[in-house]
């Protein structure tokens, strides 16, 4: 890693303090900060990081960059001795330009991952499937913005050989530009949906903007697309790169990985055949649903173009760990079990794990379901398909939270759920205290779902019932 003087002189940076100070990682919040970091200070709209520079320091960071302007307004902290401060004019600029420059000397493999839902599960599957070859680096969470995937590639040790990125939009040339820091040769979309149609007008415009990630790839790159999904199989009749379909149906083209026998083994394994060519293995995946089913068939597909066979791939899936708040299995109170998909949400994906709770809970389920943001002119049909689904698949109680979820309601009714077992709640408190009194009367064994959109923070739900050790 490099010392703050090849720093200040790779950022057209002035260096205050020592020139021969080094880091090992890379943050932007100085409570997260330790012992040898980098800390970026960067001007927020609730607050501004150049006001903790001297906490960043207090805390072990040995780098700070900061914006000139900023130390002009607030002075120069005192900087101890053997650390350093780069004044540059824009600090979120230069994190990305010591990024783009960090991943110049790695030089990994980039896999970059986009979609409208299934994106950061893919990516935990796919560095999974990587990881039994390479030394791989991925995003924590969902570090997927133009702050997270420069903080990622800084974070990323020496001699790491493949990076698993995953990459979120909310308009056109987000991906781009995002793109253009990490310059990735493998390219998946898991699928165009509509989520954040509100900001981009049409499902016509996602794909556009999705595609930018395809439209970047490296000479000799490849693109890891799903044959379920029509838009990116359109898409890609007119992209000059190489082309790696997978699928279950093939429902819009012809995969190139596939699964069959696809059947459940208890109530939280899915079990599959892959198949590609004269290749094939048995996967045993801890996740229930045939849409993560879909999500594997992705990590293993770039898992065969990197080398790694499908056994080898299949056994690491085995032995998944996903990231918090995705179909989170935790006991709840009173013999239940929670189903913490909080941390998004979508019609697709809340549709589907609809169906998880559907086939997983057996005669007593509960559906907590919040709003969805972000779906313009799809949000009130939006909100309805979800209802109707719940309805189709005898989801035993429904309880929505929040303005527009009452549609989800409405679309429960008109498909013929009971109204009685129908309930609006217009706080995440009031959606909790009902279904914690739902569930003590209808007994043990009762699964419960909680799901909607990041703003709602439905997690304040799934906390509430989640049993106390």
């Amino acid at each position: 890693m490099w010392n703050s003087g090849m720093i200040a002189e790779i950022l057209g940076g002035r260096l205050y303090g020592s020139e021969s100070a080094y880091f090992k990682g890379c943050v932007i919040d100085s409570r997260a900060a330790s012992e040898g970091v980098l800390f970026t200070a960067i001007r927020g709209e609730k607050t501004d990081g150049h006001l903790f520079i001297h906490k960043a320091f207090e805390a072990g960071a040995s780098i700070v960059l900061a914006e000139t302007h900023s130390l002009k307004e607030f002075g120069i902290p005192v900087i101890p001795a053997g650390k350093a401060i780069i004044a540059v004019e824009d600090s979120l600029r230069a994190l990305q330009d010591l990024a783009r420059a960090w991943r110049k000397t790695l030089d990994p493999v980039v896999i970059g991952i986009t979609g409208s839902c299934g994106k950061t599960t893919t990516k935990d599957m796919t560095a999974a499937v990587l990881a039994k070859s390479f030394k791989v680096h991925k995003n924590l969470e969902n570090h997927n913005n133009e702050i997270g995937l420069p903080l990622t590639i800084l974070n990323a040790p020496a001699g790491t050989e493949i990076m698993v990125l995953e990459m979120g939009m909310r308009g056109l040339g987000q991906i781009r530009a995002l793109c253009d820091i990490c310059s990735p040769s493998v390219a998946v979309i898991t699928n165009i949906g509509t989520t954040h149609l509100e900001l981009l007008g049409s499902q016509e415009n996602i794909a556009k903007a999705k595609w930018e990630l395809v439209d970047a790839l490296s000479e000799g790159g490849i693109a890891v697309l799903n044959a379920e999904d029509a838009f990116s199989v359109s898409k890609a009749a007119t992209a000059d790169v190489k082309k790696v379909f997978y699928g279950i149906s093939g429902k819009y083209a012809s995969p190139d990985v596939y699964a069959v026998n696809i059947h459940s083994s208890g109530t939280l394994t899915t079990c599959f055949e892959v198949v590609s060519g004269e290749d094939r293995a048995e996967v045993r995946l801890p996740l229930p649903g045939e849409h993560n089913v879909l999500d594997a068939l992705a990590a293993l597909s770039v898992g065969l173009a990197k080398g790694v066979s499908l056994a080898e791939g299949a056994k690491a899936l085995e032995e998944l760990e996903l990231s918090k708040m995705r179909l989170e299995i935790q006991q709840g109170v009173f013999g239940s079990t929670i189903i913490n998909d909080v941390y998004n949400a979508n019609p697709t994906s809340m549709k589907a794990s609809l169906h998880v709770l559907a086939e997983s809970g057996g005669a007593k389920t509960i559906a907590v379901l919040g709003e969805m943001y972000e779906l313009g002119d799809s949000a009130v049909p939006g909100h309805r398909d979800v209802g109707k689904t719940a309805a189709k698949l005898g989801i035993n109680t429904l309880i929505t939270v929040g303005k527009m979820a009452e549609d989800i309601a409405q679309g429960a009714s008109e498909a013929g759920f009971p109204a009685s077992s129908i309930h609006v709640c217009s706080e995440c408190a009031e959606a909790a205290s009902l279904a914690k009194s739902l569930i003590k009367e209808m007994g043990s064994d009762v699964w419960v779902l909680v799901k909607g959109s990041r703003g709602m923070r439905m997690e304040r739900v799934s906390g509430a019932l989640k049993r106390e050790e």
